[in-house]
């Protein structure tokens, strides 16, 4: 399953590991939603990485069972965003555009 939108001109990976947590969904802007999903790599030293979730990816985050190996395929989104107060800042971002349930 893939991410409607894509992301135009973001630079693409792909890591696999163990779902390990999904935050709750979050609403943002008029009728958008994003959940974040932790996978634990399977690396010899393991990182726990936090990636967003979009669109139709939503739902089927929401049933893999957590400890499930996955593969996810997600773009780069770096940006500076500028908060209400205070200096701009560089916010990197991972966005999920394909999860893929792997055998264990």
């Amino acid at each position: 399953m893939s991410y409607e939108s894509g992301i135009s001109g973001a630079p693409e990976y792909e890591l696999t590991g163990l779902l390990h947590s999904v935050s709750a969904p979050v609403k943002y802007g008029l009728s958008r939603i994003k959940q974040q999903l932790i996978v634990l790599t399977d690396t010899p030293s393991p990182q726990m990485i936090p990636i967003e979730v979009h669109g139709s990816l939503l739902e089927k985050c929401q049933q893999l069972p957590l400890r499930t190996k996955v593969r996810v395929r997600f773009a780069l989104e770096g940006r500076l965003w500028h908060p209400p107060q205070g200096a701009p800042k560089h916010v990197l971002r991972l966005i999920a555009l394909e999860i893929t349930p792997l055998p264990d």
